[in-house]
């Protein structure tokens, strides 16, 4: 997983998708989720991944805490159930990308087109995904006060390296 201009800082290069291959280990499960509002609402059938946290400083700003904890869910296990109108996005300069909840500003799931995978907060699902934390990403950059629990493999860049 590498920054790339114009996509989400968690996106999936060929060099790096063999080095997670433990991380695409589908679990099938149907969970619902939502925003904070619950204006936006979606269904996930299956998971593609452990829930994976990245410490790149966009994804500690955009949330406001350490990281950014989430998901992948193939692009045929994922359905809008209500509130896709209202999404909306913000791209940076540097082409970050985050799209979030117009009513109340809650990071929504975001689809990775060229991997035909979403990307979904792992704290916007209803309940427990039955996935565990595999996978740290970005840790070089992470904040200088978090403390990292030493179960889930550390990328000090993304997946890979």
């Amino acid at each position: 997983w590498r920054r790339r201009p114009g996509r989400h800082c968690c996106t999936v290069d060929a060099r790096s998708h063999e080095a997670i291959g433990e991380l695409f280990t589908r679990r099938t499960a149907m969970i619902e989720g939502g925003c904070l509002c619950g204006g936006v609402r979606f269904s996930i059938r299956a998971f593609d991944s452990g829930i994976f946290k990245c410490h790149c400083s966009k994804c500690r700003k955009s949330t406001g805490g350490a990281s950014s904890a989430a998901v992948l869910v193939a692009e045929e296990h994922f359905s809008w159930l209500q509130g896709a109108e209202g999404v909306r996005d913000y791209r940076s300069e540097s082409g970050y990308t985050r799209r979030f909840c117009a009513a109340c500003g809650s990071a929504v799931p975001q689809l990775l087109q060229e991997h035909q995978r979403y990307w979904v907060p792992a704290g916007l699902l209803d309940a427990d995904p039955g996935v565990p934390l595999k996978h740290h990403i970005h840790v070089n950059s992470k904040a200088a006060w978090e403390i990292l629990d030493s179960h889930a493999r550390q990328h000090g860049e993304g997946f890979g390296s």
